[in-house]
């Protein structure tokens, strides 16, 4: 594998393998295609550890992506954002989301909208 710059971020690293494709290893965007010369013995070789704890910069990271923490967006493109950034698929995204209000990150904003939860 040779390093990259990201389309996404501008930043040049060695692509980070999932699920088949290259993932920028600093902002996670996809830049590799899926299945790019993969095959599922060396995925399942490459298949680090998967770390479960809460990612508590998730969301805030996803506003400033969406247009700042202060920002009220459509669940769509919560969700859509969310897919782009850890690859999983739009119903995964919409149980993020659900959970998220339920533990109180986010709030919800009027129809299909959310924000994130004030600090103070």
């Amino acid at each position: 594998m040779s390093a990259l710059r990201c389309p996404y971020c501008g930043r040049v690293g060695e692509p980070v393998r999932v699920h088949g494709h290259g993932q920028c290893p600093h902002c996670g965007t996809n830049i590799e295609p899926c299945c790019a010369g993969a095959n599922a013995l060396e995925e399942a070789a490459a298949t680090a550890a998967i770390d479960a704890a809460p990612d508590r910069a998730l969301f805030p990271r996803v506003f400033e992506q969406l247009g700042g923490r202060a920002a009220t967006v459509t669940d769509e493109a919560l969700a859509f954002a969310l897919v782009q950034r850890l690859a999983i698929d739009l119903d995964e995204a919409r149980l993020l989301i659900e959970a998220a209000e339920r533990v109180g990150i986010l709030v919800v904003a009027g129809a299909q909208r959310h924000r994130l939860r004030s600090a103070g």
